[in-house]
């Protein structure tokens, strides 16, 4: 006889622990349960029985245990999603409920791409929180996949992206502020100081690239698609805005990103955009917002960032 999900709700509200769903989320990411243990700051055998009460409350196997490891069951797989959602919560909890004590009337949630957070969100979040000190901003970066998914489950109040292919329902986007793609290179790199930059020396150098799936990819490759010999490339593929500046400040490299993503690199002079005549239009970073539920905290914070973003002209670098 099968138990019944009534009979399961009930018997987690009475013996499940948060405990049990950091151990069994952080066993499913490192895949052993004695790193797991020294992660959430336990002992192995009481990781072990934790994980085992897990079990036996929800009556199925969560790990297949082999000699390399722990994987996850298809029971396992399916749940940890929602193992995952719900510590997220008990995060957000903790930091709405800390923002009160420190006498914030209300939490804005703010999902952004790396692009946003780069180029324009360091300056005008700070900007807003001088304005409205008992607001607290709760921002995360996440990229566009990630936001469908914070969006969906009512994760986040708002979030800064590129416009979706389809947007969720009920909500509406609103360009802010207009982005390109950019030659880029450390300013040490000898194009750096060129001032007539032509294709034989961008074929020449040595490039480091985006993942396949990323737009820049696809216009770096558009872009070369005709060069008389194959590009050279380093060993090294990422789309890490972190990555890509310490890369690039090191070795004698160029790439070929969004302006936004390296802005802040460029107007240190840790970057140079390399002189090129032709422009590289991409889509504009917005703003995904509800129509309805928004709350003053919401509206306050949309408004700025929409005013702000009216005074902002297009992204603008300079080579060193």
């Amino acid at each position: 006889m099968h138990t019944s999900a009534s009979t399961l709700r009930n018997r987690l509200l009475s013996s499940a622990r948060l405990r049990h769903l950091h151990v069994f989320v952080t066993v499913a990411e490192l895949q052993t349960v004695k790193r797991a243990a020294e992660t959430v700051g336990i002992s192995q055998p009481s990781a072990t029985q934790a994980l085992a009460e897990l079990e036996r409350l929800l009556e199925c196997k969560l790990f297949l245990r082999h000699a390399r490891g722990m994987a996850l069951t298809p029971a396992g797989a399916q749940l940890l999603p929602l193992a995952r959602r719900t510590l997220g919560i008990m995060d957000d909890a903790a930091t709405q409920a800390a923002a009160l004590a420190q006498s914030a009337n209300e939490v804005v949630r703010v999902a952004a791409i790396s692009a946003a957070i780069e180029s324009h969100l360091g300056k005008t979040i700070h900007d807003f929180t001088q304005l409205h000190p008992r607001v607290l901003v709760h921002l995360q970066e996440a990229d566009a996949s990630r936001q469908t998914s914070l969006v969906a489950d009512g994760d986040v109040d708002c979030a800064f992206c590129r416009a979706p292919p389809v947007l969720p329902n009920g909500w509406s986007f609103t360009p802010l502020w207009p982005d390109r793609f950019a030659i880029v290179a450390g300013h040490a790199h000898p194009l750096a100081r060129k001032r007539r930059v032509t294709m034989s020396d961008l074929v020449a150098a040595t490039w480091l690239v985006t993942p396949t799936s990323m737009a820049a990819r696809e216009a770096f490759d558009t872009f070369f698609a005709h060069a008389p010999t194959p590009i050279k490339t380093h060993g090294v593929v990422t789309n890490s805005a972190t990555m890509l500046s310490s890369l690039l400040s090191q070795q004698h490299l160029l790439t070929f990103v969004p302006a936004s993503i390296v802005r802040s690199g460029v107007e240190s002079g840790l970057l140079a955009e390399i002189s090129w005549t032709q422009r590289f239009p991409f889509s504009p970073i917005g703003l995904l917002v509800p129509h309805h539920d928004r709350g003053p905290a919401l509206g306050s914070f949309t408004s700025y960032m929409q005013k702000t973003a009216r005074d902002v002209p297009e992204t603008g670098m300079r080579p060193a």
